[in-house]
């Protein structure tokens, strides 16, 4: 009977060394996990791609701008290939020297099991990111882009937002959805409603400046809305607390008051 508990106790303490190993291994691999960012939160423009299909490289040029602050990150373009607006926004992570992008949203609506792993190399005045496999319906590229840097400062508003509400409601369009990027001294957003029963996708991006006297200035560089580019525009932003925004502006002589939410 005393042979047989020894057996049992050495056999419970060989099971016990066994899954403490297992554990520190466990803890070693999220130890071993390096989120080092490789390139600083800020706002940068697109310089050129090279899309790469069947073979095929094609080079392009557009108005196109990547902003990432607080592991958030959003892009907004007029898509060539797809003849129409392309923006998304999303979470990014750093895993081992990786930028590991998880949309949640675009142009057409919320997003989910997605994500891309991004090859970023630093350089002078950017960086480069090369992306494979990359899906438009049925047709798969490669892509190579070069970014310039735009801005690296931050602010009290910067962050990823989605609208909550808007007071009053502009025009007849139903369905409003809008997120908004604020980060690198520059501003993105896309959205999305029904106007008159059409269903209609914006986008627009520019600088954002606030003055000594707190003021709030968006200078439209680029946007699908007609007439809105390379306008300035006064904004009034607060902060209600640490994950709302309230953003007011006039139009058409009309003030529009909008609550945000942080994503």
């Amino acid at each position: 009977m005393k042979l047989q508990t020894g057996l049992l106790i050495c056999a419970l303490a060989v099971l016990a060394a066994c899954s403490g190993e297992e554990r520190a291994a466990q803890q070693s691999a999220v130890v071993e996990v390096d989120s080092t960012p490789l390139l600083a939160d800020g706002a940068y423009a697109l310089v050129s791609v090279d899309v790469t299909e069947e073979g095929q490289v094609s080079s392009y040029q557009r108005d196109q701008i990547k902003i990432y602050t607080q592991n958030r990150f959003m892009f907004a373009f007029y898509n060539e290939l797809t003849a129409r607006v392309d923006a998304g926004t999303g979470y990014a992570e750093w895993v081992n020297g990786v930028l590991v992008e998880t949309p949640i949203a675009n142009q057409d609506g919320s997003i989910e099991d997605l994500s891309f792993d991004l090859t970023i190399i630093p350089t002078d005045t950017g960086f480069t990111q090369s992306l494979s496999g990359m899906k438009y319906g049925e047709r798969s590229v490669d892509m190579v882009e070069q970014w310039r840097t735009l801005s690296t400062e931050n602010g009290e508003f910067d962050g990823l937002w989605k609208l909550e509400s808007s007071s009053p409601e502009i025009g007849s369009r139903a369905g409003f959805f809008e997120m908004k990027l604020i980060g690198g001294g520059h501003y993105a957003f896309f959205q999305r409603f029904s106007n008159e029963g059409e269903l209609e996708k914006h986008f627009g991006f520019g600088s954002f400046q606030v003055n000594e006297s707190g003021e709030i200035t968006e200078t439209a560089m680029t946007s699908s809305i007609e007439g809105y580019a390379g306008r300035e525009y006064q904004v009034d932003l607060k902060l209600v607390d640490s994950d709302h925004l309230v953003q007011s502006f006039e139009l058409n002589g009309v003030v529009i008051t909008q609550t945000y939410v942080r994503i």
